[in-house]
């Protein structure tokens, strides 16, 4: 398990064969599906190479009928795994990447590099360009001590200094939600701005909402094994249900730690086998995707309990 990563093997997505044009790829790092308006925002954690596989499962129509469930007290559905062949949505599998379009990412993920941690922007890209599309840009927070992200995300999620195995917090990124409306923002003004400048971009700063969207963490224990600790806005997850890539190849099961259901797998490869719980909370009314997962072989079925009650020290 490596540290969390942001976008910086994510340009190479954009060359990829297998990656139908309806799918937009986001910098966040979480391997993680957001179903909105027939269209996937992925996100990373991990490895590129999910992303892509999972692409190649939608396009290439593979069947699973397994899915997993979690459910708060009341018996509603929290959280759903589904394999990703099962998304419903519409995909189409482009076999080469238009050189126009492959120049305008090139130049997107440029202007992306430069900004500074903690901004975002509305961004025009005047060449490259024809459909003149609009876009958000951002950069998240970025934090080296744990005493900064406490006072950044105040308390309403809490991110504890140390985990089970011995496990110090490392470094993390956190991004609250942006105040964009893609339909009624005036898009206008950044074409006349960039005509007026005779700029190849144009870029407008955005607020940050109030509302959570990320946290990433990063922990480390003395042997050099690294643990991630993800908290994720789950809000506006359609039917809230993930799409996995190759389900039927994780070893799942639900377990129970106090009142909480948590969702444990592992997947084995080459060398290591990854272990990942995920469990959703609803404080004030907020869905909340907890998620830790590691290759080290402190985080078992034995020791869910522990990571959970160390994260949710209120857990019962």
């Amino acid at each position: 398990m490596s540290p969390n990563k942001s976008h910086e093997n994510i340009k190479d997505l954009f060359n990829d064969p297998r990656i139908p044009q309806e799918i937009d790829i986001s910098h966040q790092v979480m391997t993680k599906i957001k179903r909105e308006k027939e269209r996937f925002f992925v996100k990373y954690k991990v490895s590129i190479l999910v992303a892509i596989g999972l692409i190649a499962s939608i396009s290439s129509g593979y069947a699973a009928v397994h899915y997993y469930q979690l459910k708060n007290e009341k018996g509603e559905v929290l959280y759903e795994e589904k394999d990703s062949s099962q998304y419903q949505g519409k995909s189409k599998t482009v076999k080469e990447l238009e050189p126009e379009k492959e120049k305008y990412y090139d130049k997107r993920w440029e202007i992306e590099d430069t900004l500074e941690p903690g901004t975002a922007a509305a961004l025009y890209i005047a060449v490259y360009n024809p459909k003149k599309t609009v876009e958000r840009v951002s950069r998240p927070f970025e934090f080296a001590t744990l005493t900064d992200l406490r006072k950044k995300m105040g308390e309403g999620v809490y991110v504890p200094e140390t985990l089970p195995g011995g496990y110090h917090f490392l470094d993390a990124r956190f991004a609250n939600g942006l105040q964009f409306d893609y339909e009624k923002y005036d898009k206008e003004a950044l074409y006349k701005q960039a005509e007026k400048e005779k700029k190849e971009f144009v870029m407008q700063p955005l607020e940050w909402t109030n509302e959570l969207d990320y946290m990433y963490a990063t922990y480390k224990d003395s042997e050099g094994s690294y643990l991630n600790f993800n908290i994720t806005n789950y809000e506006d997850v359609e039917g809230s249900t993930t799409y996995v890539v190759d389900l039927d190849k994780q070893k799942k099961e639900v377990i129970k730690v106090g009142k909480t259901e948590v969702l444990y797998t592992e997947e084995a490869s080459k060398d290591r086998v990854s272990k990942r719980i995920v469990w959703v909370t609803e404080d004030s009314g907020k869905k909340l995707q907890y998620e830790v997962s590691t290759d080290g072989d402190k985080l078992n079925k034995d020791t869910i309990s522990q990571f959970v009650n160390a994260v949710v020290p209120k857990n019962k």
